[in-house]
């Protein structure tokens, strides 16, 4: 029945690195859970859950929807608990925001939300779950790679989304979700680039 009533979308993002920028510089921050959750402006709290929670969390989770155990973290993957407090409260505030939740939240959630989310580094990149209220669940994949002849030249982000949820949310969740997505690619890249230029001048300080 669940396959009746749920249904998914795929969101993929491409956004190019400065020519600055090096894998290692990327994948260092990609892999520093403190920096990532910090792209989230409207986040107000979180805390690393125990790890029986990881085991209880991947549970709930498809097998085809499990990353592969390859990254930093042998067999325990981090779950962190979220709590989101919107401050605008508007929608366009929301989807500005480059939260996963998007514009659609404000008509069905309250300001602040708790939800459940995995961070796996990937030699690539890094791969984070989330188990969000009223059964939205969604998948993100984080990649860093070499920029095809069509992209341009250098390193690109390819961040690619699948959001699952009931059929009636995701008419909402649509409305806002490649915006989302898209300024949490950006921010991504402007905190890459201020973590740069604040390591190099650490560097001619010492």
């Amino acid at each position: 029945m669940s396959s009746i009533l749920n249904t998914s979308t795929t969101i993929t993002t491409i956004t190019p690195l400065g020519p600055h920028v090096t894998l290692q510089q990327a994948l260092t921050f990609l892999h520093t859970n403190e920096k990532m959750l910090a792209l989230n402006p409207i986040l107000k709290s979180h805390k690393l859950l125990p790890e029986e929670s990881s085991i209880a969390f991947f549970s709930r989770v498809p097998d085809e929807q499990k990353p592969p155990a390859t990254g930093d973290f042998d067999g325990v993957i981090p779950v962190f608990e979220i709590v989101e407090a919107m401050e605008s409260g508007t929608a366009e505030g929301e989807a500005q925001s480059g939260s996963w939740r998007g514009g659609w939240a404000s008509r069905f959630v309250p300001d602040t939300i708790t939800y459940e989310s995995s961070i796996q580094n990937t030699p690539s990149g890094m791969v984070s779950i989330t188990h969000a209220p009223m059964g939205v669940n969604s998948i993100t994949t984080w990649v860093v790679r070499e920029a095809t002849p069509e992209e341009g030249q250098g390193l690109v982000l390819e961040k690619t989304g699948k959001v699952t949820s009931n059929r009636m949310l995701m008419t909402f969740i649509k409305t806002t979700l490649q915006q989302s997505y898209e300024k949490l690619s950006e921010d991504f890249v402007a905190a890459l680039d201020r973590d740069i230029a604040a390591q190099k001048g650490i560097e001619k300080a010492t």
